[in-house]
């Protein structure tokens, strides 16, 4: 259990990493700061689920999507994974094991 959760801090450090170099990317390439959203990074990577989720949710909880998941979405995407990452592996860090006297 602990390697599956330290595999998944990894790779959201991995993709903090990858949003980092994509803002700094489009920061030189457009002369100005647009950081990457997570809904711009699930729509970059998924644009069919992304539509179909907002689609579904909008439908059948409308009042879910615009007060909860929306606003959630447009958090800026690297310090959500950094900081996933960050206590993803502070939580399945190694522990030493004692030494049992015999």
């Amino acid at each position: 259990m602990t390697a599956i959760g330290r595999g998944i801090a990894w790779l959201c450090l991995l993709l903090a990493g990858a949003v980092l170099v994509r803002d700094l990317l489009a920061w030189h390439d457009l002369q100005r700061f647009a950081p990457l959203s997570l809904a711009g990074f699930w729509g970059d990577l998924a644009p069919a689920g992304f539509r179909a989720a907002e689609g579904g949710i909008d439908r059948s909880a409308p009042w879910l999507w615009s007060g909860l998941i929306g606003p959630a979405l447009a958090l800026w995407a690297l310090p959500v994974f950094a900081v996933a990452g960050l206590v993803l592996i502070r939580v399945f860090r190694r522990r030493e094991r004692r030494r049992r006297r015999r």
